[in-house]
Formats: C-alpha cells, structure tokens, sequence
C-alpha cells in the first residue's frame, strides 16, 4: 500500500517531468510525439546554429485536405530546444476547459516544461490572445516550474474566413 502513494504523484499531472525545453533530447521521441503521432514535415536552417522542424499532428480527426492539421513548430538553437509553437485554426475558441486541443496544448507544455498546466490556465491563456487580437503583439503569461520561469503566449489573427488561426507558444525567458 505504501507504494501506491509514490505511483500515484508519478502519474499525476502535478508530477515534474523532465523538461525539454533547454535540452538537445528528441521531440520527436517525445511522449507528446509517441501519443500524438507526430510527422515530421518539414526542417528549416533559419541562420548560424537557428532550425526550425515542423510536425504535424495526428489528433482528433486524421489529417486530410479538408481538415487543416494541427502543427507544432520546435526550434533548436545550437542543438537546444527553445520553444516550440501549436498551431490550429477555429470558428469559435479551441481550449475550453476539458476540450481536446485544451488537453492537447497542455500536454505539450509538459513534455517542454516539465509540468502540465490545469484547463483553467489553457482557457485564460487563449482568452489573453483573444483580447491582444484588436492591438499589436500577443498575449504573454509567465510559467513557473521548480524555481524556473517559461513563458506561454496566444496569438490569434483573422486569417481564415469566419475563423481565427490560434498560435500558442512555449518558449524559453
């Protein structure tokens, strides 16, 4: 009985895991990847010791012509993870508390940050995005993690008919 305890914290969603973001570790190995099934699409030199690799998402409907897939950017400086961005399209907002792409997005701060946020910072997050909208720039909420600080950003732009393209970053102070 005295070990369920400790398996339990293990597979909590309060547990730490081992961050990615600062490390040279795979993405693509990642558990986000494994339960996602991530493909890589594409890699981009962006200057001296700057790439950028483009996955895309196998998520909640398969990835076809009429439905715009998920994508997740992850750029490596020197071989270092340093942030990566979820990128989808919506009509109305995309992370309601307890909604896939909530639950999506939050899974992928994990696997970056070592923690995974609650549904309530997923939703006010997009909402920051939301309210930015109307001015320049993006929403930008800090993310502390064991004495460390990330940051989470939301940027949504007009970019489809009736609908917003949604950008959530995590990424490195």
């Amino acid at each position: 009985m005295r070990f369920l305890a400790p398996l339990a914290l293990l597979l909590s969603t309060s547990a730490l895991a081992a961050p990615l973001l600062g490390t040279t570790n795979s993405f693509a190995t990642s558990p986000f990847c494994v339960a996602y099934q991530c493909e890589l699409e594409g890699k981009s030199n962006l200057g001296p010791n700057l790439t950028e690799y483009r996955y895309s998402i196998r998520g909640q409907y398969p990835v076809s012509m009429e439905n715009a897939p998920t994508v997740v950017t992850v750029i490596r400086q020197n071989n270092r993870v340093i942030s990566a961005n979820y990128v989808t399209g919506a009509q109305d907002g995309v992370m309601y508390p307890g909604g896939y792409n909530n639950t999506m997005f939050a899974r992928l701060v994990e696997t970056l940050t070592g923690k995974r946020p609650t549904p309530d910072v997923v939703s006010k997050l997009e909402d920051v995005g939301g309210k930015m909208m109307s001015q320049e720039g993006e929403g930008i909420v800090p993310w502390v993690v064991a004495g460390k600080t990330y940051r989470l950003s939301c940027l949504m732009t007009s970019e489809f008919i009736n609908a917003v393209r949604v950008s959530f970053r995590v990424y490195l102070p």
